[in-house]
């Protein structure tokens, strides 16, 4: 017997601005984390560094990369990303982009055993025996006209109880690693943010 689903809830959010495309995409999930910060600086500028940050200018995140056999993280984190096989499921450009990708993540080689999904509708229907789904977004808030606070969560779903107990595990071990990669992630998004702000 498998625990009941997580399911996705308000984070301080107003009726009116309703569920992240990250919800419509993936409101039950098995496992996920989510962290956040907040950067002294206007949503356009903090979601401009989000797309010119690149992974491979940190030591951590290239150690990371490499740990999982995720090869080099080259470029930006979108086309990093890419590497790794994870496609854009949906976007709203400055406030949120969610990407995802299918697979068996415990494998020894993962991303040999990583598959792509074309779109929305794909990671959706995706139920191949064994394997597990995950989505990843990058969110931005304003909370004031100089003020942003910029989120990631990830969120997976397992097809069925053979790829749940197998998962279970491997994020028990990955859930640390994966999270010391978000966190540094967010703080080089920032870094990077002030310093735009200040050209």
């Amino acid at each position: 017997m498998l625990p009941a689903p997580q399911r996705a809830e308000p984070r301080g959010q107003t009726a009116s601005v309703g569920p992240t495309l990250l919800d419509r995409l993936i409101p039950e999930f098995d496992f996920g984390h989510r962290y956040a910060i907040v950067v002294p600086a206007p949503r356009a500028t903090v979601a401009e560094a989000a797309e010119s940050y690149r992974p491979d200018s940190s030591p951590l995140l290239r150690f990371l990369f490499r740990l999982r056999g995720l090869g080099r993280a080259p470029g930006t984190l979108r086309r990093a990303m890419g590497g790794a096989r994870f496609t854009v499921l949906a976007e709203e450009p400055g406030e949120e982009v969610v990407l995802g990708v299918a697979g068996r993540f415990w494998a020894l080689d993962e991303l040999s055993n990583l598959e792509s999904v074309p779109d929305a509708r794909a990671f959706a229907a995706f139920d191949r025996p064994g394997r597990a789904k995950a989505a990843v977004n990058l969110r931005f808030e304003g909370l004031s006209a100089s003020t942003t606070r910029v989120s990631t969560e990830t969120r997976v779903k397992c097809v069925d109880a053979a790829a749940y107990w197998r998962f279970a595990p491997y994020w028990a071990v990955i859930r640390l690693f994966s999270g010391w990669l978000r966190r540094d992630m967010l703080l080089g998004i920032r870094r990077l943010a002030l310093h735009q702000g200040r050209e």
